[in-house]
């Protein structure tokens, strides 16, 4: 049996965005589309049997209606072509209030064939191609419900963790009391495992993490463990079963420069056989065309005299040895880049940064210029009259400022004379 885990798309996700003149949407949405198509190509042509989503459809919990109609589309392609779908909520598909409906539960209202969405902790069975599976779902869970009893009233945050941990694993068990030891089972979660490894998740999280340990998953009573939120691509094995986050399907922000991005495949092989002889395979599908980021740094401190007069041209140079060195890479075309120049203070009014902007969008075909920001070394000695700064009196600093000023010589002595005065002990003169 072959399943697609996907997660975190986030569609929404417009920093660093443009306006498309084609379709008039914003282009890092047609980005995160895109991304969300090729997994769905790559699935089609490998004959999955089911697709597992394991939260976090949109970037906010009210998503516009161009945004759900993208979703909307993905989804369809996947149920259209016989492939079930199990949708999991996240965080940022649930509602401020419980009472309000969640971002992704339009398909369960519409009862969409194909289509299956979990809110809560439950057991699915969805039959596929090649036979049935089982789902554990272990959605995002809020502490709204166990707020809103009055006996839980003033406990700490520790102790009402404990507490949903505490009804998580008894639901959790009470499922796997039903579960079919002959059918193929997975447990999809949308939460912190306590192993993982935190990403950029948390600058858009919404809502507190509770973390959840390995203990209490239960790992053995499955053949694979699908994970969401973390949206850095990791995994891990208890026993002989794979804990595996799928990661988000495109980076957000430059906290995820240097992440792969993709999707899961995988396989349970001799879905009729019995839990213990049945053998899970997954693998983990980059996506090389995810729209890369890149932070160049350069360092104009240390020029020689050509490019300490003009560090701008010294600047392009470099991004060129820099694009070079990328080229096996795709380069800087078509990536959101952010530009760190480390500069000297007598460099900075002669550095131009509009040819430098001008040059990556021309010459590089940079998709996106995020920053150009200027380090100064300001410690660095600055040498005046032939002497180092450092080295010079406060008389003497003043001197050379009264000339630069070009004072009269006479009215120079007599500053001078005050200053030295106040210097010496604040005395006054006639």
């Amino acid at each position: 049996m072959k399943l697609l885990h996907i997660s975190d798309i986030h569609f929404g996700m417009e920093n660093y965005s443009k306006l498309d003149p084609q379709t008039g949407l914003p282009t890092r949405l047609l980005d995160f589309t895109s991304a969300f198509d090729r997994a769905i190509d790559h699935a089609l042509q490998v004959g999955v049997d089911a697709a597992l989503f394991t939260g976090d459809a949109y970037k906010s919990r009210d998503p516009n209606p161009t945004v759900q109609r993208e979703f909307a589309r993905c989804v369809q392609r996947l149920a259209g072509a016989g492939i079930p779908v199990f949708l999991l909520t996240g965080n940022h598909d649930l509602p401020n209030m419980s009472t309000r409906a969640h971002s992704i539960e339009i398909f369960e209202t519409l009862g969409v064939p194909g289509v299956q969405v979990a809110r809560k902790i439950e057991l699915s069975r969805i039959q596929t191609r090649s036979g049935p599976l089982q789902i554990v779902s272990l959605p995002w869970l809020t502490r709204s419900n166990i707020l809103s009893r009055e006996e839980y009233r003033g406990r700490s945050l520790a102790e009402l963790d404990l507490l949903m941990l505490e009804k998580m694993s008894n639901a959790l068990q009470a499922k796997i009391k039903q579960l079919d030891s002959n059918v193929p089972t997975v447990l999809a979660v949308h939460a912190t495992f306590s192993d993982a490894t935190w990403g950029s998740e948390r600058s858009v999280m919404l809502g507190q993490d509770l973390v959840v340990p390995k203990s209490l998953l239960c790992a053995d009573q499955f053949d694979y463990v699908a994970f969401g939120h973390i949206h850095k691509h990791q995994n891990f094995i208890a026993g002989d079963t794979p804990i595996v986050y799928a990661g988000s399907i495109e980076r957000i922000d430059f906290s995820e420069e240097k992440e792969d991005k993709g999707f899961v495949l995988v396989n349970i092989d001799d879905p009729g056989s019995g839990r213990l002889t049945r053998h899970t395979d997954w693998n983990f599908i980059a996506d090389h065309q995810t729209r890369p980021f890149r932070t160049i740094e350069l360092n104009l401190q240390g020029l020689d005299a050509e490019g300490l007069l003009n560090p701008t041209q010294a600047a392009l140079q470099m991004l060129r040895q820099e694009n070079e060195r990328l080229r096996n890479n795709r380069g800087l075309k078509e990536a959101i880049v952010r530009l760190k120049l480390k500069l000297r203070p007598d460099q900075k009014a002669s550095l131009r940064e509009e040819e430098l902007r001008l040059a990556l969008e021309k010459e590089f075909g940079v998709y996106y210029i995020a920053a150009i920001s200027r380090e100064v070394d300001e410690n660095r000695r600055t040498r005046l009259a032939g002497l180092n700064v450092e080295e010079l009196t406060p008389l003497q600093l003043l001197e050379q400022y009264l000339k630069s000023k070009n004072i009269p010589a006479q009215r120079m002595e007599l500053l001078l004379k005050h200053a030295d005065a106040l210097i010496q002990g604040g005395a006054t003169l006639a």
